[in-house]
């Protein structure tokens, strides 16, 4: 990970190591859990501030925990950090126990099986704003595209930067199996009473939280750690970033942006002063490649069964909510550069969003350009209300 703080390279060098010999000791682990995660393409520059703090009392507390197929990093301050630290870790377990896909025993997997059933209050708030966010973007976000994700193979856990597993050529579904899958898309044949909380799922119809789970994690962490009285916050979700409070020493938390292109370095940062989740989703982070050595990401557009040809590279949203960042950074990803534009001017209030395209083209809506500081060899351009 690069940065352009020597004590935050120094706090990722260990970490990174870390993170080799966790998921060595952890692949079968995750192969087993074959949750079909999104993997989102935030890098976290800086946000593991290593400043001189005043006092021991003002120090972060941190933990690791994995799940959901990917390596977590908490950091907390103030006085009940441990406790919170100790929620936090439980809550993830629990989530991640609800909603993967690939444990049988899960309520979303008992939901595909059953073909609905009366849902609790977790799966109850992800239908509600996965159906909210597939209406409002005219299906680019539809939790029943799980079919094609099995199809293409995205359904299995495998690390790309594993020479064995990067460089296997894998299996690309011909285009009548793409088409036959496609029929069992459709998130508008969902039937899902708000009320009593009671799913009702088409014949051979299946859903997955993969592209919203993560953000509904990091907000659920983030309310709990309020409620647990600390200060501050950070919690970064296998790229997915969410802050609450301020640091002790009044520094902004500074969030790097990946370029695409190259992702050991950036395209810039974002220095924020408030609460919020910061999520990208991206066409380089997690991909399949066929005999001829093409990619195919795993940005599935729900309309063609195919990975989004949106000529955009990578979407960042920046929202109050957690759950609304991750699933509209898959949405406008697919959507393109036009629609996502459009789309943000008649949702401005909600959110903010950086769009970096195929050209290395950086477009910052006008919420975030005053937090954007963009790295040399970049154009931006500020995209505004109108």
């Amino acid at each position: 990970m690069m940065s352009g703080d020597a004590a935050v390279n120094d706090v990722w060098r260990e970490s990174e190591g870390t993170m080799n010999e966790i998921f060595n000791q952890t692949r079968q682990t995750r192969r087993k859990r074959r949750w079909p995660a999104m993997m989102l393409c935030v890098v976290l520059g800086m946000t593991l501030c290593g400043c001189s703090l005043g006092t021991a009392s003002e120090e972060p507390k941190t933990r690791q925990v994995i799940a959901m197929t990917t390596i977590m990093n908490l950091r907390v301050y103030g006085k009940k950090s441990d406790r919170a630290l100790n929620d936090g870790e439980k809550e993830i377990h629990r989530i991640d126990a609800r909603l993967s896909v690939g444990n049988s025993d899960s309520e979303v997997s008992k939901l595909n099986a059953a073909g609905g059933g009366v849902v609790s209050g977790d799966v109850a708030t992800l239908m509600q704003k996965a159906l909210d966010i597939y209406r409002s973007t005219d299906g680019a976000f539809d939790i029943s595209i799980y079919p094609i994700m099995k199809l293409w193979g995205f359904t299995e856990v495998y690390d790309e930067s594993d020479p064995k597993t990067s460089t296997k050529v894998k299996h690309i579904p011909s285009s009548s199996a793409i088409a036959q899958t496609l029929t069992k898309v459709d998130a508008s044949k969902i039937r899902y009473d708000a009320k009593t909380k009671t799913l009702d799922l088409p014949a051979d119809m299946q859903i997955d939280f993969g592209g919203i789970a993560k953000g509904y994690t990091s907000q659920r962490l983030i309310d709990i750690m309020k409620k647990d009285g600390v200060t501050a916050a950070m919690v970064e979700l296998g790229g997915n970033v969410q802050v609450y409070g301020q640091k002790p020493d009044g520094s902004p938390w500074r969030v790097g942006i990946a370029n695409p292109k190259n992702r050991e370095k950036m395209v810039g940062t974002l220095n924020l002063t408030k609460s919020c989740a910061v999520i990208t989703s991206g066409s380089y982070e997690r991909y399949i490649t066929d005999s001829t050595g093409r990619k195919y990401h795993h940005i599935i557009d729900p309309n063609t069964g195919y990975p989004a040809e949106s000529g955009l590279a990578s979407v960042t949203i920046v929202c109050k909510d957690g759950t609304t960042a991750d699933a509209l950074s898959t949405a406008l990803f697919v959507m393109g550069k036009d629609k996502a534009i459009a789309y943000w001017r008649a949702h401005h209030q909600m959110f903010d969003a950086i769009l970096v395209d195929q050209n290395q083209r950086v477009y910052v809506t006008a919420g975030a350009i005053k937090a954007f500081q963009k790295n040399a060899g970049f154009s931006v351009r500020e995209i505004k209300v109108k």
